[in-house]
């Protein structure tokens, strides 16, 4: 069950952010209000405490990854696409694992390793 309802927020969360990416695109440039953003104090403060987050969820990535370059990749995506990267990594991640223990560890930690 508890697979079941990471599987279902990670689908949420993926198609959330990739909605709310491809509005804010249509609508407004990065360039410019991303400007804006940068030149409020709050906007400063709010960038750090994002990217700190995303700084700890891809350290996660790449723990559970085999592979230097699939965590280099995730790192590039997750600096580029944010949330997007991050929860389109954990629905991947949930469907492949069988357990809680082999989402949370990866395949490689855990005793139902493939």
């Amino acid at each position: 069950m508890a697979l079941i309802m990471v599987r279902a927020l990670a689908a949420f969360g993926t198609a959330a952010m990739a909605a709310a990416i491809v509005g804010a695109f249509s609508v407004a440039s990065l360039t410019e209000e991303g400007g804006a953003l940068v030149a409020l104090s709050w906007g400063r403060v709010t960038l750090i405490d994002i990217y700190l987050a995303f700084v700890f969820g891809w350290l996660w990535v790449a723990w559970r990854e085999r592979s230097t370059w699939r965590s280099v990749l995730w790192l590039l995506a997750t600096l580029v696409t944010g949330s997007l990267a991050l929860f389109g990594y954990l629905l991947g991640a949930s469907v492949r694992a069988t357990t809680i223990d082999e989402l949370v560890l990866g395949p490689r930690r855990t005793a139902h390793g493939r």
